[in-house]
Order: structure tokens, then sequence, then C-alpha cells
């Protein structure tokens, strides 16, 4: 059963939730009374499922394609994107990065934003690749956007990336690049990061890191805690 990119299968029912079995039947056309009926719940109950489903599939619902479901994001607030996002099965997650992986260079300025920022969110490691490129952008926001999608997604892969944008023009650029290079955190970036902290004269990059520079400190102490317990094991 599908209406827009809504799929589900009854063959599946336990993998669904009381609210998506109840706004399931109402897209089969069935009444809030019959749906009361068919699950035993009473009208407040079921009108409360249907309405927090609406909000929760109101894009998918009316869209036909990814690139419906992508126009349609560009227009929400954050908070409905996140939404969105979050309620996106395996398939429709997977188109979705395709489209925006196979498009992402035809779009204009503003959409090239928002496709970054949804790369961001969805975490997969197929976007990490156009990310690395939008990384030396002529654009600011466009750096700064795929600095912070990279960072979480945490591929090492984006290391050198993000090394290399500790050098940017554009401080918060650079503060971005701090903050996602303790995400991945393999210690390559330390040095720069410590020199950084010595040179710079904007707060925020001094707070991201000594931020970089505790975690990354933590993680040796934990380390060598380790170790002695090891030798002290043999």
């Amino acid at each position: 059963m599908s209406t827009g990119l809504v799929k589900y299968d009854w063959n599946f029912i336990e993998n669904y939730s009381d609210e998506e079995i109840s706004y399931f039947l109402s897209l089969e056309g069935k009444s809030i009374e019959a749906i009361c009926k068919i699950r035993n719940l009473d009208r407040a109950t079921v009108q409360k499922h249907l309405i927090n489903c609406k909000i929760k599939y109101r894009f998918l619902v009316k869209s036909e394609s990814s690139s419906d479901l992508f126009k349609s994001l560009i227009l929400a607030a954050k908070e409905e994107r996140i939404l969105v996002l979050n309620s996106l099965d395996r398939v429709n997650k997977e188109k979705l990065i395709h489209f925006l992986v196979k498009n992402y260079m035809e779009l204009g300025l503003k959409d090239k934003e928002a496709a970054i920022w949804i790369m961001g969110e969805l975490r997969s490691n197929v976007t990490v690749d156009i990310l690395i490129k939008a990384t030396v952008n002529n654009h600011v926001n466009i750096r700064r956007m795929a600095i912070s999608a990279l960072g979480k997604i945490g591929n090492s892969r984006a290391e050198r990336a993000l090394i290399r944008a500790l050098e940017d023009k554009n401080p918060q650029v650079i503060s971005y690049a701090v903050k996602s290079l303790q995400k991945i955190s393999s210690g390559e970036a330390d040095d720069k990061i410590r020199a950084l902290f010595n040179s710079t004269d904007k707060e925020y990059i001094k707070k991201a890191c000594e931020n970089y520079i505790k975690q990354r400190d933590n993680e040796e102490l934990n380390f060598q805690d380790i170790s002695d317990g090891d030798k002290n094991n043999d």
C-alpha cells in the first residue's frame, strides 16, 4: 500500500507504532469511528494518533518523488525538516540521498545549502565525497555547512579536508572545522589545533580549540590507563 512516498505493508504490522497503524488505516479511507472499532480505542486517542502522524508524514504524503520531497523540505522550518528526515524509512532515505548526490551540482546556491544540511542530518557516507569538495567552495556558507555536515557524519576520510579548513580565511569556518575534527579525533590535527589555540584572537575559536584539546588529553589518559592495566595483568 502507498500514498505518495508513504508505503506500508500489513504483513509487517509489528514494525509500526500504534499511531502509524491508526494513520495507515485512515489513508485507506477508514473513518475515525471505524478505526476506533477496529483498534478498540477511544475517539480522543485515535484523533491524537492521526494528528501526530499527519504532522510527521505530511510532506511524504504529498510527494510523488524524491525531487518533490526535497522541494517541500526546502520550504519547511528546521524542526519540521528534522521530524520528516527522522521518519524516513530506509528506502525513501536512500532515494533522497541518491537524488541529492546525483543532482547536487545542478542546484542553485540556496538549494545547495539545503542539500548539504540534509546530507549532514542523514549521516550517509555516500555523501562524503561531495561534502569534501564543498569545503573549498567560494561561498562561505557552503564551506561552513559542508564542514559541519562532515562532522555529523564522522567519516575519517574527511579528516584531511577538515585539517585544511583550519587555514580558511573565514573564522567561522575555522571554528566549525575544529568542532568537526573533535568528532573524528584521530590525533593528526593535534599540533595545528594547539597552535591555533595560542595564535587566535577569536574567543569562540579558542573555546572550540580548548574543547578539542581537553577531549584529546582525556582520550590519551584513558588509553594510558588501559595500557597500564594490560601490563599489570601480564
